[in-house]
């Protein structure tokens, strides 16, 4: 018979409960493809939905035209869906920074709203090929863990200690490494709306694309639509990451 403690390392955490969430994405539709139905989810249960926008999507650095239609888009899903803006970091598309640079930004963010859960794209995922993509879920990784370290960032004398914040769950989407599944099927409506808030980027058949990826999500469920997410809790965040059994929110 397992032990208890390991019993529970072995499960997913609950994507149920949350009071504070932080959605993190690369580009400012991502959150909205890849999570919206469980923003809508957690908004419409009350709770506090913020969104952190990594880069600001220009094609070029004196693409500033570009830059604002992209955030009024961002700033549309989000109130269509009562979701807080967090900030935009300003990060060039396809940008050059290292990983660590962006993870420092981000971790000033979950230190300053301390989410219950953090939800960002998985930089795992087999075959991902946009560097934005892989350079975001790694420094959200980076700064989930280095929240919690009051010596971080480090001074010049080694003395400085800091208000730090342990994040308890980590789930990451556009994953295909799943071990949480949410029923997003009252609010799959919702989702694709909020989507189509970014006109300059949407067009029918990302639509009807997302529609089905959350009808195969759903398989081997009782749900119609699902999001899928490969969720940690923070025991399994460092080492000891056996959250391997699927389970269904």
């Amino acid at each position: 018979m397992d032990n208890p403690f390991i019993s529970h390392l072995r499960k997913p955490p609950k994507l149920k409960g949350i009071k504070r969430a932080l959605f993190i994405q690369p580009h400012a539709d991502d959150n909205q493809i890849g999570a919206g139905g469980m923003m809508a989810l957690l908004a419409d249960s009350g709770a506090e939905v913020y969104e952190l926008t990594v880069t600001d999507d220009r094609r070029l650095e004196q693409d500033k035209e570009g830059l604002t239609t992209r955030q009024s888009e961002a700033v549309a899903a989000q109130q269509y869906l009562n979701v807080k803006n967090a900030g935009f970091l300003g990060f060039c598309d396809k940008t050059q920074e290292p990983v660590e640079k962006i993870a420092l930004k981000i971790m000033e963010v979950i230190r300053k709203i301390k989410p219950d859960a953090v939800f960002t794209v998985d930089p795992d995922l087999a075959a991902e090929c946009h560097s934005d993509h892989i350079k975001t879920g790694c420094a959200v990784k980076y700064a989930v863990m280095d929240a919690a370290c009051d010596f971080y960032p480090y001074s010049e004398d080694g003395k400085a200690r800091h208000e730090t914040w342990t994040t308890p769950i980590l789930a990451f989407y556009y994953t295909d490494k799943p071990n949480r599944k949410a029923d997003i099927s009252k609010v799959m409506d919702k989702k694709i709306d909020s989507i189509k808030c970014h006109k300059s980027q949407v067009d029918s058949n990302l639509l009807m694309f997302v529609k089905e990826l959350a009808k195969i999500a759903a398989k081997g469920t009782k749900f119609k639509y699902a999001e899928q997410f490969r969720a940690l809790s923070s025991l399994q965040m460092h080492c000891f990451n056996i959250a391997l059994e699927e389970d269904n929110d």
